[in-house]
């Protein structure tokens, strides 16, 4: 992940190229202070620069005032814009084509669009403006929590602005960037700035904290509360992006969705790491435990067959490898022997093979043809070698838990979620995790017996 320090001069270049450019980041990650960064560079190079604060605003009509006030124009621009925002955005666009002079508007806060009751007005004529940078001689800086294709989708169902413009997004801190936030960096050592990126998790609000109040020599529960409620705003925003469930996939797991595209988005907004990025010293959000637990507090009612699916696989894992060990590589015959419903399970997996041989000329192993009910049927005839990554529970439990992942696994497997409440999916999510955690606390304890 790269670094803030040269990200406003790459802005003005844009600007001046002439391009547009539009500057996204989650709250509290200091999209302001980048206008102002770009602002101030663009006043010492004796650039036209009008800024407006949408969150200040109430109407498109009123953001064209605004604009038309910055561009000094001769007349009372209030009483000329009170017919209607065409009467004001014809006031700006009047200007801009019989003047040779460029002009830069830097929109802070461009999510307030949302709340206009003018929106799609404003969104249409705006891009009417700045499309045209060569010939209408203006270029624009919007600086946004959410993209400029969600916005605008919202608003008229189709995005056009967001395509005549650069994206740039604001990730995690970086080491050099903590000297632009105030003067607490003074004096610090490298090792304590360190310690600040990861408190943070490159967060700049939670870094400027620790940089004002310095945890790490005097801690107090009102960090840990500051901490938690940046962590809550960044699920917040993460939803507001539809980007919550791939976040919950690749920081909390399992990964079990083609998500390419949101993985990059989160790369960019610094919520999880870029290949290579922990590797130099980087850190991101995803690292940080406030975040972790509010992310998995938000979704704990996802959808949850992709945990399923995972348990699932696991499980089928483990028994294989268990029975191997105490039966050899003919375990399944042995156990079909002991119980009839395994004698069942056996005989409708290996007919399942021996369609998917007929049909695609290849077939899986006959135990990924069984269910959770399956696995069941088989565990509880040879509990005894089962009980020592399960032990945690009785039989009873354990029988409880697979049979409630049997009775979950139809409707999620097939696409019909809908039929399971808010409670139904809990529970599959908690019971597939569980099984997942012993599993996996079994497997450690194994490999390092064997160190």
């Amino acid at each position: 992940m790269t670094g803030r320090s040269n990200l406003p001069e790459r802005v003005r270049a844009l600007l001046t190229a002439p391009a547009n450019v539009a500057v996204h980041g989650s709250p509290g990650s200091g999209k302001s202070w980048i206008g102002d960064r770009v602002k101030g560079l663009l006043d010492s190079s004796d650039q036209a620069v009008i800024r407006v604060d949408l969150s200040t605003t109430s109407s498109g009509k009123e953001v064209f005032t605004e604009l038309l006030v910055g561009l000094k124009c001769t007349g009372d621009p209030a009483k000329d814009a009170s017919a209607s925002i065409r009467h004001a955005w014809r006031g700006v666009q009047t200007y801009l084509t019989s003047s040779d002079r460029h002009v830069i508007f830097l929109l802070d806060q461009f999510d307030r669009v949302l709340q206009f009751e003018d929106a799609l007005d404003f969104l249409l004529l705006f891009r009417e403006l700045v499309h045209r940078p060569e010939s209408v001689h203006c270029t624009a800086l919007m600086i946004s929590r959410r993209s400029l294709q969600s916005i605008e989708t919202k608003v008229s169902g189709i995005s056009t602005l967001a395509s005549v413009c650069y994206t740039e997004y604001l990730g995690s801190l970086e080491i050099d960037d903590l000297e632009d936030l105030g003067p607490g960096t003074s004096g610090l050592t490298h090792e304590e700035k360190v310690d600040c990126l990861k408190w943070s998790g490159g967060h700049p609000a939670l870094a400027k904290y620790w940089l004002t109040t310095r945890p790490d020599i005097s801690p107090d529960l009102s960090s840990d509360m500051e901490r938690a409620r940046i962590a809550s705003r960044v699920v917040d925003h993460l939803a507001d992006l539809r980007l919550i469930d791939a976040a919950a996939q690749y920081v909390l797991g399992p990964i079990v969705d083609d998500l390419l595209f949101e993985r990059q988005e989160l790369e960019l907004l610094g919520i999880v790491p870029a290949s290579g990025a922990l590797a130099d010293g980087s850190v991101s959000f995803s690292e940080h435990q406030h975040f972790r637990a509010a992310l998995r507090h938000r979704t704990w009612n996802m959808n949850p067959w992709g945990v399923l699916g995972h348990a699932e696989v696991r499980l089928r894992g483990l028994l294989d490898n268990t029975l191997n060990e105490a039966y050899g590589e003919d375990w399944a015959s042995v156990v079909a022997k002991k119980n009839s419903a395994v004698q069942t399970a056996l005989s409708e997996a290996t007919a399942k093979q021996a369609r998917d041989a007929k049909m695609f000329s290849r077939q899986a192993p006959w135990l990924s043809y069984t269910y959770p009910g399956d696995l069941w049927q088989i565990m509880q005839v040879e509990w005894a070698l089962f009980v020592p990554v399960f032990s945690s529970h009785d039989k009873a439990h354990w029988r409880n838990v697979m049979t409630g992942l049997s009775q979950y696994r139809a409707p999620l497997a097939h696409g019909r979620p809908e039929v399971l409440g808010e409670a139904e999916r809990a529970q599959c999510r908690l019971f597939a995790e569980e099984i997942l955690a012993k599993i996996s606390q079994y497997e450690n304890s194994r490999l390092n017996s064997a160190l």
